[in-house]
């Protein structure tokens, strides 16, 4: 990578460059000017001390060549200078303009930049254009999948209402039921949409308290009493009465999405819920029995939408989105969680920090 200065030391090279290169050369032409003219009998030096008050012809033409070759020396320098400054400003704009038409892959080349503020000025503006492209991806992406998941329930509740008016079928309690089951999961989809476009733009408010997890975590359980048995988990709480100081309805989002994802993808058997406190840590696992997430797939496991195939077609099939806000919510608690199977299950490992600010944006 080539070293790269700043404008004004740039600017102050050159001047000096110029100052000095008209200076040496006025002395050096005015030598052999002078020397010249009195070899030949132009000049004589009496008449140079006689008459210094008064500018001479071979003055004139001094004084003419220095104003003539400085001029030219400058002129050099600057156009130089100046190609230096143009040139990366020229392709900021080329790509400015073609991102304006729509070909939001054109980035400036700032390979020849020589300048730490132009060159600072088109990493900028390529990073820029980067998030830009990724942005626009993003989204394209986000739109697909959003309307691929309305599309089925919207479907469903077009169908089922038309049907009860052509009187195909009738407005019992089961098809009530139906139909509340697709308004809920609509009502979910839209929830976690907008957890998690408040967290990409840090706009989650998370309202801190000291809570009792463990009294949380019973009660996330009780909720979920008949959809473990009918899964097949046994629920295994290890959690002390330790106070943790947090959002407890976002903790309760993070506990019932990961023991939703357990009874939509487990293997029957124990759903162990544990935590503890390391240093300045606390540490919440769940762990399952298997039979856990294949390598290839784990780098994508909190990425919105993402499913494996095979879980499309279960029967408590989700959106994609729930380990997405879980993870959203363990950011904007400033954690980090993780996903590992050590014996070919799945355990999520967060870790909150203990000493948080209270009512703040992430």
């Amino acid at each position: 990578m080539k070293n790269k200065s700043g404008i004004s030391k740039q600017l102050f090279v050159a001047l000096s460059i110029v100052n000095l290169s008209v200076t040496l050369f006025s002395v050096l032409l005015g030598y052999f000017i002078y020397n010249y003219a009195i070899d030949v009998g132009w000049i004589t030096l009496s008449s140079l001390q006689e008459d210094w008050t008064e500018f001479h012809f071979v003055d004139w033409i001094w004084l003419s060549t220095v104003i003539f070759c400085g001029g030219v020396i400058s002129i050099i320098i600057g156009m130089h200078l100046a190609q230096r400054f143009i040139k990366p400003i020229n392709f900021l704009a080329d790509a400015a303009k073609k991102i304006s038409q729509g070909d939001l892959s054109a980035r400036a080349d700032d390979s020849q930049i020589h300048s730490t503020e132009i060159a600072e000025l088109m990493q900028n503006f390529n990073h820029m254009a980067q998030q830009l492209e990724s942005s626009v991806e993003n989204a394209q992406v986000w739109n697909a999948a959003i309307a691929h998941e309305l599309r089925t329930p919207i479907t469903i509740l077009q169908g089922r209402l038309q049907g009860v008016l052509d009187g195909v079928f009738q407005p019992d309690e089961a098809l009530f039921k139906s139909l509340l089951n697709q308004v809920e999961g609509l009502s979910h989809l839209v929830e976690d949409l907008r957890t998690l476009s408040l967290v990409e733009n840090q706009q989650l408010r998370l309202n801190y308290e000291k809570i009792d997890f463990k009294l949380h975590a019973e009660k996330v359980l009780k909720l979920f009493e008949d959809r473990l048995a009918k899964a097949q988990l046994i629920p295994v709480l290890e959690v002390n009465a330790t106070f943790i100081s947090c959002d407890s309805r976002r903790i309760e989002q993070i506990l019932i999405a990961l023991i939703e994802n357990a009874i939509r993808y487990a293997n029957a058997g124990t759903l162990k819920i544990s935590s503890m406190l390391i240093s300045d840590e606390w540490i919440l696992r769940v762990e399952d029995d298997g039979p856990g997430i294949a390598e290839q797939y784990q780098p994508d496991l909190f990425n919105p939408f993402f499913r494996l195939e095979q879980s499309r077609n279960k029967e408590f099939g989700g959106t994609g989105l729930g380990l997405a806000v879980v993870h959203a919510i363990v950011i904007a608690h400033k954690g980090a969680i993780e996903y590992s199977n050590p014996n070919h299950n799945s355990v999520f490992t967060i870790k909150l920090p203990i000493e948080t600010s209270s009512n703040s944006f992430m």
